[in-house]
């Protein structure tokens, strides 16, 4: 078991105290503290306690610190990136491509002059994702079913112009029809909206299980940057909300529109930074690709309920390159780390624990990598809960 330490970025939708007090780091500077990163990913490579960038360590040993079975099926590189996320305002409405679309994209684009941001595919990797919720979480995912969407643009008035290109193709006409406006077409749609809710907002008098509450959020945050309206603010009503209990599970898979809106989690995905945004953000997004990879079936989300294994709690998902596994120890229990063909990273949310009955305790925030055939034992101290992430080899 090696020590690593995550790297941290600080995304302006981020909170500033949540992993800072989680891993027990000074956070001085006031910046926002989004995510933390745990992996090999070129945006935000974890290092060693001695400062040696992780990349640099597996480079000297491949074999020894992948595992022979990892470099076959996914090269010289972590399968999987995990993070932990602190989200305090809503992120940007995004799609990530499956492996056939990125490899497609990538090529595509590495024979382009296209600056990096502007580029919808920064590698040729899909970026399949499953979030754990360690708080009270909300996020949109996936389409409303057509009787939902009929429903919402026969109540809104301003919105009755929109049931005919939803009537003739269906969610994909209509994301299509509303991306095509400009700033002033949007806004008799937009407007009447957000002057009926937005009192109600700002006096607390919307539910958070109200799609409009993070509608008037997200038109308030674009209102202070002065930024123009846009199709995002009308694609918060076509995307369901969703409430996700701490302690719960969801898998989301190519093509599905998602935006976490608020809360804070841990996320696992597949090794990869590919991401087509479709609105709430000043980033760059690509209508044209953007709809030529949404699902626009209607998809709700579904928490996933996870399966004993290896003494602890397995959450099965739909994709080879990674799995997480949550551990329970009381305090003076033990577990032997179950041997790995690949490489595991392993985060402590919780809790204080020794390895191989060393001196040295470690405590929520701590993370390790475990090199592939290793086994080690760790002790729990008080109440532990320990994550890890690994692949499916």
């Amino acid at each position: 078991m090696i020590e690593i330490k995550g790297i941290e970025q600080h995304y302006d939708w981020g909170g500033e105290f949540y992993i800072p007090l989680l891993t027990g780091q000074e956070h001085a500077s006031g910046e926002p503290m989004a995510e933390l990163w745990l992996g090999d990913h070129p945006n935000g490579v974890a290092t060693l306690t001695n400062g040696i960038p992780l990349t640099d360590w597996m480079a000297a040993d491949y074999q020894g610190r992948l595992g022979d079975s990892c470099i076959k099926h996914y090269g010289k590189r972590l399968p999987f990136l995990l993070k932990v996320l602190d989200v305090k305002a809503p992120l940007s409405i995004q799609v990530h491509p499956t492996k056939k679309q990125a490899e497609k994209g990538y090529d595509l684009e590495q024979g382009l002059s296209i600056e990096p941001s502007k580029r919808n595919y920064k590698d040729a990797n899909h970026k399949p994702e499953l979030m754990l919720a360690l708080s009270d979480f909300w996020l949109l995912h996936g389409f409303k079913s057509e009787k939902e969407i009929t429903a919402l643009l026969s109540k809104e008035e301003s919105l009755e112009s929109l049931l005919s290109p939803f009537t003739e193709g269906g969610t994909k006409q209509l994301v299509s029809y509303i991306f095509a406006l400009s700033a002033s077409e949007l806004a008799p749609l937009i407007m009447p909206i957000v002057n009926r809710y937005l009192d109600a907002y700002q006096e607390n008098r919307l539910s958070k299980n109200n799609a409009y509450f993070w509608m008037m959020r997200a038109y308030m945050r674009a209102a202070s940057a002065n930024a123009q309206l846009e199709a995002g603010l009308l694609m918060v009503l076509l995307l369901n909300l969703c409430y996700v209990a701490k302690g719960g599970v969801i898998f989301q898979d190519a093509g599905i529109p998602h935006a976490y809106l608020e809360g804070q989690n841990i996320e696992l995905m597949a090794n990869s930074d590919n991401v087509l945004r479709a609105g709430l953000t000043s980033k760059h997004v690509d209508p044209k690709e953007l709809l030529s990879i949404v699902n626009f079936d209607p998809v709700k989300a579904e928490s996933i309920s996870p399966i004993a294994k290896d003494g602890g709690l397995e959450y099965p998902v739909p994709v080879n390159d990674f799995c997480l596994t949550e551990y329970r120890l009381q305090a003076g229990e033990s577990l032997s780390l179950p041997e790995n063909p690949g490489p595991c990273i392993w985060f402590v949310l919780s809790g204080e624990m020794t390895v191989n009955g060393q001196d040295k305790y470690w405590r929520n925030g701590s993370a390790f990598y475990q090199e592939p055939g290793n086994t080690s034992t760790i002790y729990a101290q008080t109440e532990l809960v320990i994550y890890r992430s690994s692949a499916k080899l």
